[in-house]
């Protein structure tokens, strides 16, 4: 820091000409009245001075005098800007003369910050840096900041406000690429879950009770057995070889047949009876054993 202080009031004093005494309100003599503050070590009353007088005449000096005050006060950051932007000028005779040592100072400010790069973002966003406007992307070039946590924002039209928290290190390039959300981007909705119990009860056999079979099997066995005993009176009250006898023989064969499956249409489905719920529940265990 105090070689900063020296090569500053070094290159100040290097470049300061003109009258110590002149009108308060000339450009020329405030000048004079703050290099004059610089040799005495009044850094911040030779920087009020240079202000005066580029407030009064702005000038290529005057912008380039309040650039190396800043720098002898180690304001890092105001010192890099008024610096660069002095020597932006191309043209200026002045400048053309001292423009290597003032190269030389700029270099000696820079090396007291670090830099910062946006490399992406719709141009015109506004770029922030610690609540302080700081330019628009495109931004000419790398921003020049002093070392630490810097909180950056970057605002474009129809845009989420893009913000991050940054770390600065001297010397050192910090580069943000930030993806700009749409202002009109649904929101996201949750995904609703269903709660489940922790042991679900394992889910009841259904039994079907053959009520049908069994009345369809009753209902043969009565039937086949009023045909049978049909054809046996008929049989056994006809005379051989009368169409009566044959009858007979027919409705006692069609309905001892029709009675004997009925009877047993009727057992089995009285047999296979609905399964209560323990037997179906010892059926699954043993299935699973085995």
């Amino acid at each position: 820091m105090i070689r900063g202080i020296a090569f500053s009031i070094v290159v100040s004093l290097a470049l300061g000409q003109g009258p110590a005494w002149a009108d308060r309100d000339d450009p020329d003599a405030l000048i004079a009245q703050g290099l004059k503050a610089m040799r005495k070590g009044d850094y911040q009353a030779a920087l009020e001075a240079f202000q005066r007088a580029h407030q009064a005449r702005p000038t290529t000096r005057s912008h380039t005098e309040i650039g190396l005050a800043e720098q002898a006060l180690h304001r890092w950051v105001e010192a890099e800007a008024d610096l660069a932007g002095a020597l932006a000028e191309t043209e200026d005779a002045w400048l053309k003369e001292h423009r290597s040592i003032l190269d030389k100072a700029l270099a000696d400010v820079r090396s007291h910050l670090g830099m910062l790069t946006v490399e992406s973002g719709p141009r015109g966003a506004k770029v922030t840096i610690d609540s302080k406007p700081r330019g628009v992307l495109p931004l000419p070039g790398p921003l020049f900041l002093p070392p630490g946590m810097v909180h950056v924002e970057i605002a474009a039209p129809g845009r989420r406000l893009w913000h991050i928290d940054a770390q600065i290190e001297i010397g050192e390039t910090s580069r943000l690429a930030p993806i700009f959300e749409p202002l009109d981007l649904p929101p996201v909705m949750p995904v609703a879950t269903v709660a489940r119990p922790a042991n679900p009860e394992p889910p009841r056999p259904v039994s079907a009770e053959p009520t049908g079979l069994k009345v369809v099997g009753w209902l043969a066995l009565v039937a086949g057995s009023a045909a049978a005993g049909s054809g046996a009176y008929l049989l056994a009250n006809s005379p051989a070889g009368s169409s009566r006898r044959l009858a007979g023989i027919e409705c006692l064969a069609l309905g001892g047949a029709v009675a004997l499956s009925g009877g047993t249409i009727a057992v089995v489905a009285t047999w296979r009876g609905p399964t209560s719920g323990h037997e179906a529940a010892t059926g699954v265990s043993l299935a699973g054993r085995f």
